[in-house]
């Protein structure tokens, strides 16, 4: 998706197309919220994963604002994380173990700070109060632990197809994760204003253009692992964002609008899918 510095396009035209995608993902997080389903870990952990991008973009764009690129890239990274996550998740159907997983890792976290004497009285609407169910569930998984392992960032992206994502986004990106000699200068100027400032890249805005791009895969990852079936039109939509990244041609907000609109009238753009036959006989 990178391009060269002369074919990006203005910042007001990321915006625009970052607004859009936030437009999309609210509609289908309310379609989630108004089906049953969404009481799944499944579909509890894909929306979850749309909103969490969408949020992250959107704080890119803030960031941008304020010439913090370096944070940009941060938050660039750990889009991709959640991207190579949910699709490592998808393809092994391991979204229940991933929530047990979670939950005990949480558990024990908060359990930690609860036996510290020296955070007596600190925590105190820190941590989830240790209700009889939540303890019964944590006993349950001590006896029987979720057997999960986070993935491989390099592995996930090469069976995605996207190692180029890899090698010039996450593993690029770490450099702004952890620490190196030449840390915080960019930081260092634009707090002073002193004279004269290293220039910054034109093509550092192309953290912009694939933050998006990023989100958009996410945001279909995590409708193609819900227990839903989704309109047409609103891969259509998603692919509209895309397109608009290329070429900033409003047109290709069309099935956006499209979307809109039955949102409006309140049409449902998802189906519960129906049952394997083949699943019910094994």
């Amino acid at each position: 998706m990178a391009k060269p510095p002369d074919q990006h396009l203005s910042f007001e035209q990321y915006g625009q197309a970052a607004e859009a995608l936030h437009v999309l993902s609210g509609i289908l997080l309310f379609e989630f919220a108004h089906r049953d389903e969404a009481a799944a870990p499944r579909d509890q952990i894909a929306r979850n994963f749309i909103a969490r991008s969408d949020m992250m973009v959107r704080g890119i764009l803030r960031l941008w604002e304020i010439s913090d690129q370096a944070d940009c890239w941060i938050l660039h990274r750990a889009l991709l994380d959640r991207l190579f996550h949910l699709y490592d998740l998808n393809q092994k159907d391991q979204f229940d173990v991933f929530n047990d997983w979670s939950f005990k890792m949480l558990y024990e976290a908060a359990g930690r700070l609860r036996s510290d004497p020296s955070q007596k009285g600190q925590i105190d609407g820190l941590v989830e109060e240790l209700t009889q169910e939540r303890k019964s569930r944590y006993h349950r998984l001590v006896k029987i632990p979720p057997d999960w392992r986070r993935p491989k960032a390099e592995g996930a992206a090469k069976g995605m197809g996207i190692t180029f994502l890899y090698r010039y986004g996450y593993d690029y990106a770490s450099r702004y994760v952890h620490p190196m000699a030449n840390d915080g200068q960019d930081d260092f100027y634009t707090i002073t204003g002193l004279e004269p400032r290293p220039d910054i890249p034109a093509a550092d805005i192309v953290v912009i253009s694939n933050s998006i791009l990023i989100a958009s895969m996410i945001l279909q990852e995590a409708l193609n692992a819900s227990s839903l079936l989704w309109m047409a039109v609103v891969y259509n939509a998603i692919d509209g964002v895309r397109n608009f990244l290329l070429s900033a041609a409003p047109e290709h907000h069309l099935p956006l609008a499209k979307v809109c609109k039955l949102f409006e009238e309140h049409v449902p753009i998802a189906k519960r899918r129906d049952p394997d036959p083949l699943a019910e006989q094994t």
